[in-house]
């Protein structure tokens, strides 16, 4: 099977702050010897508590961090995010079309009747339509907010998504249309997913394999099957339990 993403013995940095003379703060090491692959049409989740080293994995992979040793190997072209919060992750006085053709005129190659056809087919592929291309984020519910970012995510075609507890701050009801979109898009052009999030029965839903992370260290990494049926590591076991 084709990895899209590798990631060996990754050690992640952040230097706290400086003291009130002037003095160099603590370098911490957040991430310890962190390795994983997510392979072609594979989505992989990732668990943990707040502070595990989730969100410094993601900067990681996403090419946001400087500090850091280990290799970070793409064979793809750079991921795409999708964010927790999809109002502050969108530009509000800039309307969904512009947004999105923002990203083509970024990655470059296509021309401006190209780049118009491609936000109407990707509106209407996250099931809202052309006609939103004209709306404003602030007009949108935030169900529809979110596939307005799914479309951003998706209008360059990765290969590779990272999704930052994409449904974490939507209701019920609409986290499922969300996951059932992302499940969708993922068959429709064998995507990829790095899936983060807290929701252990969202992970079970939608994910492949699952990462489990304590503070920095990937504790155990198994088909989700596996993890929900044989956890094998203590944490992963109170993780479990904890979501009951």
């Amino acid at each position: 099977m084709e990895s899209i993403l590798e990631v060996r013995n990754l050690n992640s940095y952040y230097e706290e702050e400086r003291s009130l003379i002037g003095e160099h703060g603590k370098r911490r090491q957040v991430l310890h010897n962190v390795s994983f692959i997510v392979n072609s049409g594979e989505t992989v989740g990732l668990v943990g508590e707040s502070g595990s080293g989730k969100t410094t994995l993601c900067r990681a992979v996403l090419g946001l961090l400087k500090d850091y040793d280990g290799e970070i190997i793409h064979r793809s072209k750079r991921p795409q995010m999708v964010f927790q919060d999809p109002f502050s992750s969108l530009n509000p006085v800039r309307s969904v079309g512009w947004i999105l053709d923002e990203a083509l005129r970024i990655q470059g190659g296509h021309s401006r009747a190209e780049r118009k056809a491609a936000v109407d087919e990707a509106l209407t592929q996250v099931g809202l339509g052309p006609e939103y291309a004209r709306r404003l984020p602030g007009e949108l519910s935030g169900g529809q907010r979110q596939r307005v970012s799914i479309a951003a995510a998706v209008i360059t075609r990765p290969r590779l998504i990272v999704a930052d507890e994409p449904v974490s701050a939507l209701d019920v009801t609409i986290q499922a249309q969300i996951l059932k979109l992302l499940y969708d898009l993922k068959r429709q052009y064998e995507l990829s997913y790095l899936f983060i999030s807290h929701d252990l029965n969202v992970i079970y839903q939608i994910c492949d394999r699952v990462l489990v992370m304590q503070q920095g260290v990937i504790v155990e990494q198994n088909t989700v099957e596996e993890i929900f049926n044989k956890p094998r590591h203590p944490y992963t076991k109170q993780l479990l339990k904890a979501a009951e």
